[in-house]
């Protein structure tokens, strides 16, 4: 059974909780949309929240605040960097609820996110909508992003396709990205890449996990986000379905839908599902991670 009911958190007066008997999720309806909280009940939020920026509305400064946010890819400024700090309107549902931006003034484009939860097992959908208000086409894709809370470690699969004598994948990267970060793993089935609350420098990279699916452990909550990435599509950023970006207080888990060009009237939906596990051990090796990781992600996907 799930369960809904208004809650204030962090200094935001009007948020939801919604609950199982297994986990909880908090939506502010002050700003965003974001989903500001989730977590075992009684447990830790696996989410960053900006502590400074909590309960925080008003003004034209974008925030980043923590949680899960919704952006339109590709990044630029300052189109991306729309400031969601108004209140958003909500419909509340048996499982979950749904929460409306109101329509962006530069952009025309407006973002809802509808977050359930299953009524017995560990599990949440989240669905992200991107619709165009204005009188012209966008070429853009939906962008998820997660802020995790710090001192984790994510796991990626590296796509495994034999294409023979030619390339398999890219592996796209920033102007500030360093292969020789000591925070990343780079194995033969993974990519490891620990969050570290002391180092600043930023740290991104991206590109098509086939997979549709990466993982975050922190402390025994074990967050797993699973997408669709969809063969022979058009993505941004040369191609990415999966993007990851990690600096010293937190670490970002991005998905995006394919590149869409968006006529007037029409929207983008873009589907997660979000596993939570406890596990106990740490992860510093592929080994690790076919130990402890890959017999749940199997057991998710059968």
């Amino acid at each position: 059974m799930v369960e809904v009911r208004k809650v204030e958190f962090k200094g935001w007066e009007n948020c939801f909780l919604i609950s199982n008997n297994r986990l909880e999720a908090i939506v502010t309806t002050d700003v965003g949309p974001r989903i500001i909280y989730f977590g075992f009940k009684g447990g830790k939020n696996v989410f960053c929240v900006v502590e400074e920026q909590a309960g925080k509305k008003g003004s034209d400064e974008w925030r980043i605040y923590g949680g899960t946010r919704l952006w339109h890819s590709p990044e630029a400024m300052p189109r991306s960097y729309y400031p969601d700090n108004t209140p958003v309107e909500y419909e509340i549902l048996p499982d979950g609820i749904v929460l409306i931006q109101p329509t962006e003034e530069w952009t025309k484009l407006q973002k809802i996110i509808e977050f359930k939860l299953d009524s017995n097992l560990p599990k949440a959908y989240v669905t992200y909508i991107i619709k165009n208000n204005g009188l012209f086409d966008v070429k853009v894709a939906a962008w998820a992003l997660s802020v995790m809370r710090p001192g984790g470690v994510e796991v990626m699969p590296i796509p495994k396709i034999d294409t023979g004598l030619l390339p398999s994948y890219p592996l796209v990267m920033w102007p500030y990205t360093k292969l020789n970060d000591h925070r990343v793993i780079w194995g033969e089935s993974f990519i490891i890449l620990r969050q570290d609350p002391n180092c600043k420098p930023a740290f991104k990279i991206g590109y098509p996990n086939i997979d549709g699916w990466a993982c975050y452990l922190n402390e025994s909550d074990l967050f797993i986000k699973y997408y669709r990435h969809t063969e022979g599509a058009e993505y941004p950023d040369f191609g990415s379905s999966y993007e990851t970006y990690t600096t010293d207080f937190m670490l970002e888990m991005e998905t995006l839908s394919p590149l869409y060009n968006l006529a007037p009237g029409s929207e983008i939906i873009h589907n997660e599902e979000w596993e939570l596990h406890r596990v106990s051990g740490k992860i510093s090796s592929e080994d690790d991670v076919k130990r402890l990781i890959l017999p749940i992600v199997k057991k998710d996907r059968n």
